[in-house]
């Protein structure tokens, strides 16, 4: 006999269009007691005596499709049909969905594919390293395309927005391009929040870092947690499979180089194990959007002044430039991957590893060259000019006037 609630479990499947044969597998039934009860109609049980109907009756149908969807949460559930208009109390709905809860829970449900080009995953994974003797957390952001899964991995500092635009930019230049939605979760650099109607409110400088390259910004959907499931799988594969080969940890930027070897000696060239195909072999066929050439604005400049020593300061550490540019103001901008990049204007004229430390100055031998020629040059000394009559012109008198003044001073 068909069970409470099961019936709208069955008819909710059916209308979205699954055969008889992928219901009877999501519910562990036969195909034949499918079929039979989808012809006999509704069971005997939910047809009451009493002529007034329960306050839940007209949201099983609801509360049905949303636990299809994986939302098992009973609070969630009551608060969604309380707006629209339910007035019970939530014990009748929890005896509504007990029964309902294994059935959901150990269904199978088919694997959510994207056809080429038209969306990428992305998320953050954490690892702890041995920093200079005391433990650090590194940040590592992987971006995964959902057709070829070819993946792009890079360790970071931190995940705040600058970070996190600096990867999509890099990740972009390694894809050759950009998908036409890129998925989320609810990361706080690229959801604020949810307005009245539930819909999202997006960063709105990442949004407009993503409107600048030609992507859509999308949000996994909540209890949702499988369509994120590409890219989730990307950062587990990489905890288990790359980060195990790191032997020394030199820096961070040496890491990222590791990391990139591995991407593209091994993680992408093997053969998946879901598509059967090398990702390298599927991303020929992504048709990947072209991203915006023209630099945005993604990560905040430091104005730095150049010393006579041809040295800028960034984080307690000196980094050198051309000598020819003493004196000027500079911008310092850190990619948060282990490398400084300094910008006079729109010109990069210095590019370093980032110091690890603190005090230390970083020099590269090219930017003193010449130096020493240049101060060869000796500045002429100004020739002093001839000012005629330069000192003031004195009156001279005779001693006998000064002797009459001073008889008529005592005179009077």
């Amino acid at each position: 006999m068909v069970k409470n609630g099961e019936y709208y479990m069955i008819q909710e499947m059916k209308q979205k269009g699954m055969s008889i044969n992928q219901i009877a597998q999501a519910l562990g039934r036969d195909r034949k007691t499918i079929r039979k009860w989808l012809k006999e109609g509704p069971p005997e049980g939910y047809h009451r005596t009493v002529t007034k109907p329960r306050k839940l009756d007209s949201y099983k149908d609801y509360i049905c499709l949303r636990m299809n969807e994986g939302c098992l949460n009973a609070v969630v559930l009551f608060e969604e049909i309380r707006e629209m208009g339910y007035r019970g109390g939530t014990t009748v709905l929890r005896e509504f969905m007990q029964p309902l809860r294994p059935q959901v829970q150990a269904k199978a449900t088919e694997r959510f594919e994207t056809p080429p080009g038209k969306q990428a995953q992305v998320d953050w994974g954490e690892v702890t390293v041995n920093w200079q003797g005391t433990k650090k957390k590194l940040h590592v952001f992987v971006m995964t395309l959902g057709y070829s899964r070819m993946i792009y991995v890079e360790f970071m500092e931190n995940q705040k927005l600058e970070t996190l635009m600096g990867c999509h930019l890099r990740a972009m230049q390694y894809f050759g391009g950009i998908t036409e939605t890129v998925l989320y979760d609810n990361m706080k650099t690229v959801v604020t929040g949810v307005d009245d109607r539930g819909e999202v409110i997006w960063n709105e400088r990442f949004a407009r870092f993503a409107h600048h390259h030609g992507f859509i910004l999308k949000r996994c959907r909540p209890y949702r947690a499988r369509t994120k499931g590409k890219v989730e799988s990307g950062v587990k594969y990489v905890k288990k499979n790359f980060w195990p080969r790191v032997r020394v940890l030199a820096s961070l930027a040496e890491l990222n180089i590791q990391a990139r070897y591995w991407m593209d000696t091994y993680a992408n060239e093997r053969i998946h194990g879901t598509t059967r195909e090398k990702p390298v072999d599927r991303w020929l066929q992504e048709k990947l959007k072209k991203f915006n050439l023209v630099p945005f604005e993604e990560i905040d400049r430091h104005t730095r002044k150049v010393s006579n020593d041809c040295l800028v300061s960034y984080q307690a550490n000196l980094y050198s430039v051309p000598h020819v540019f003493v004196g000027q103001a500079v911008e310092v901008q850190d990619e948060r991957n282990g490398r400084i990049r300094i910008f006079l204007g729109n010109q990069q004229i210095a590019e370093h590893l980032k110091a690890t430390g603190k005090h230390q100055v970083i020099r590269t031998k090219e930017h003193f060259e010449g130096i020493r020629t240049a101060g060869k040059t000796r500045v002429p000394q100004p020739t002093p000019r001839l000012v005629p009559n330069a000192a003031p012109e004195v009156l001279q008198r005779d001693l006998s006037d000064y002797e009459q003044f001073a008889e008529e001073a005592v005179g009077q």
